[in-house]
């Protein structure tokens, strides 16, 4: 089993994340190369499900909908600074910590094969009643050409 290790401080910057907008998911993105910057990204799953529910039908309790100029803007900080795109994060309000269907064809938003960032974690907590219950991390495997879950540590 591979391992994500995330610093001490990135793991409770999520988890604070995660906690303070429950009901509704969170997100963001770990950047970095040799430590963690925590850069949360507005959920706007709301907004799109309240404006036209035919098309998002699921609203932020059970979806997120990165902000396409706050994502763009981290992305962008990422080359300027020559960093990396460590993990990708967001939360399961009162659902397990699992990398569901969803999650995946997000992470292969480009092509439905291949994730868009194939060296990069993704990171998912389970928030139950405001508090976080558990955190799981999946990696690429290329071999299975699947996400896998990983050991998610921090120190």
């Amino acid at each position: 089993m591979q391992t994500v290790m995330i610093s001490r401080l990135a793991f409770e910057t999520m988890t604070a994340q995660a906690e303070r907008e429950f009901p509704f998911e969170c997100c963001g993105f770990i950047i970095g190369d040799a430590s963690d910057e925590v850069r949360p990204i507005r959920n706007i799953q709301n907004e799109k499900h309240a404006a036209d529910p035919a098309t998002f039908q699921r609203d932020a309790r059970t979806a997120y909908l990165m902000d396409a100029k706050e994502q763009l803007a981290v992305l962008q900080e990422i080359d300027r600074r020559k960093l990396k795109l460590k993990a990708v994060y967001h939360s399961h309000p009162d659902h397990e910590a699992y990398f569901s269907a969803t999650d995946r064809a997000q992470a292969c938003s480009f092509d439905p094969i291949e994730p868009d960032y194939p060296e990069t974690a993704y990171i998912v907590m389970s928030v139950r009643g405001g508090k976080l219950a558990a955190a799981a991390a999946f990696v690429w495997e290329k071999e299975q050409k699947d996400f896998v879950e990983a050991e998610l540590r921090h120190s």
